[in-house]
């Protein structure tokens, strides 16, 4: 149920504030009863609430269920970018922020005790890996709000953010096109692992060398490796050692699978970018002084985390609430590492 605390929080501005402009009472600024009519209208609050705003049994706490491996360093700083994002909603919320991590390896762990036990309102799931059955299950025997970034969630009435990886990897090739490469190789996952995002990349690589090339992509084009960079490093090197025709490109589908392309091709006595340009996604390493500055993808993961927990807290206040899917654009990040073929 939507209270006029809902409101005030929303729209950033004190009980009383809320109460005036719905009694029209007192002076208040145009553009503070801007805000507040704004908040009244995407909350849906109707005024009949009033007198019942302290008393929902709620806990102002919101946690954050993700797969990701804190041990792992790409993946800990995309979760971090994005808990940034979530933290900033919440804050202005007034809502606290519980982790928990999704240990997979354990089946009998009870990932929904938090809700259960009434300790949180509702939870958003960082899904680069699929949902397990069982938490998707819970989810709806329990009504518990959430909303998923990242992988689209096989249920219709879960809300969703994510960024458009498909186009991205689609408009790189583009890029990579427009600089004369034409053999252009993908650097991505085994078919064991799982990465919603990975595999979009790859379906938009496909579709733009199908594209532009006038036929599919060739099956030595695609490199499939784990996600560190050693794994990476010995599958570019052999893919490089038994291909007669040299690449000129690798579009690498995270920057950490670009560091581990590097050391591959120096193993093979190939230099970047003066003998192959490389591309990497995720924007990751951009302020750390690496030479030569990686070429990339950028994501918008604190705003993506910033959106995930407002369509969260409308599903708290207003169970009711419509689906919302909000997919945000990828942005690309000029690099040295990528150059244009000379004959």
């Amino acid at each position: 149920m939507v209270t006029q605390k809902d409101v005030a929080r929303l729209a950033g501005v004190s009980f009383m504030t809320v109460s005036r402009v719905i009694n029209n009472k007192g002076n208040v600024r145009p553009e503070t009863r801007r805000r507040v009519e704004e908040a009244i209208r995407v909350l849906g609050y109707s005024p009949s609430f009033v007198g019942k705003a302290l008393n929902q049994g709620r806990t102002d706490t919101v946690a954050i269920m993700t797969p990701a491996r804190f041990d792992d360093t790409m993946g800990s700083l995309y979760l971090m970018r994005v808990i940034r994002g979530i933290s900033l909603a919440c804050r202005q919320y007034q809502q606290d922020i519980l982790l928990s991590p999704l240990t997979l390896e354990d089946p009998s762990f009870d990932y929904l005790r938090p809700y259960r036990q009434r300790k949180v309102d509702g939870l958003i799931y960082v899904g680069l890996q699929r949902m397990p059955p069982q938490v998707r299950e819970e989810i709806h025997k329990r009504k518990i709000p959430c909303v998923v970034i990242g992988d689209r969630p096989e249920d219709e009435d879960l809300s969703w953010v994510d960024t458009d990886n498909e186009r991205a990897g689609y408009d790189t090739v583009m890029r990579m096109w427009k600089r004369g490469h034409r053999r252009i190789l993908f650097v991505g996952l085994k078919s064991e692992f799982y990465n919603a995002n990975i595999r979009d990349r790859e379906a938009g690589y496909r579709r733009a060398m199908r594209e532009l090339s006038g036929k599919e992509v060739p099956d030595e084009y695609l490199i499939r490796t784990g996600y560190h960079q050693e794994e990476v490093a010995g599958a570019v090197e052999e893919a490089f050692a038994a291909l007669s025709d040299k690449p000129t490109a690798l579009f690498c589908a995270t920057d950490e699978m670009a560091l581990g392309a590097f050391v591959g091709l120096r193993r093979v006595g190939l230099r970047v970018p003066e003998d192959v340009s490389v591309v990497g996604f995720d924007g990751f390493l951009k302020d750390l002084g690496i030479s030569p500055t990686l070429a990339s993808n950028e994501q918008p993961l604190v705003d993506m985390g910033r959106k995930a927990a407002e369509i969260l807290y409308k599903h708290i206040c207003n169970p009711s609430a419509p689906r919302e899917t909000h997919i945000f654009p990828v942005y690309p990040l000029e690099g040295e590492t990528l150059q244009s073929v000379v004959d």
